[in-house]
């Protein structure tokens, strides 16, 4: 049977503006170029899987609700500027404390997502501006590329003091991630 390769991607700071703690629709703001990189993705081949902490579910100031409402206009603004789709989005609503196995850079999450959809993670890729979508990368054997966007200018130094460059693209938009990561494959299926 064969397996899929995904684009995993983190949410606030990779594909929208981070509104810290956003908890209104209304805020959802794509970053320039998103919608049309995710669509070059999918028209590659790729799954397209959101994986995202969403601590403020744990913590009280963000509704279960409302992240589906955030994710429902995430969504509906792809599909809006370009067509595209996600396949699936998983969230963990725990706070860091808490210790679950969901929480990035737990694997919980993929390991749902690479049941449900056949996905090779080997063969796949993790997007996102913070240390925990590096490291998430690392523990699922897939390739890395971190963003500059969202937290990323501050975070790279401490990516690179502790992941160091192996394995770790960098880009500074999720456009340029998408056309590396596009690249990439290419050279994959033509060695």
């Amino acid at each position: 049977m064969k397996r899929h390769s995904a684009v995993f991607l983190d949410r606030d700071g990779t594909i929208i503006v981070d509104a810290h703690y956003i908890s209104d629709p209304d805020r959802v703001r794509l970053y320039r170029g998103a919608a049309r990189a995710l669509m070059d993705l999918k028209k590659a081949g790729f799954l397209l899987i959101v994986v995202s902490n969403q601590s403020g579910v744990g913590r009280g100031w963000v509704s279960e609700s409302s992240v589906f409402e955030i994710n429902k206009r995430l969504a509906l603004l792809l599909k809006r500027e370009a067509g595209v789709h996600l396949d699936d989005i998983y969230y963990c609503p725990h706070k860091p404390q808490d210790d679950c196995s969901c929480r990035k850079p737990k694997t919980e999450l993929i390991d749902r997502a690479v049941r449900q959809w056949r996905i090779d993670p080997k063969n796949s890729y993790m997007v996102g501006d913070k240390i925990t979508d590096m490291e998430l990368s690392h523990n699922i054997g897939a390739q890395g590329v971190f963003l500059l966007t969202g937290h990323g200018r501050e975070e790279r130094g401490v990516v690179e003091c502790r992941l160091g460059k192996t394995g770790i693209h960098i880009a500074g938009t999720l456009t340029s991630a998408a056309k590396w990561i596009l690249d990439q494959d290419r050279r994959r299926r033509f060695s």
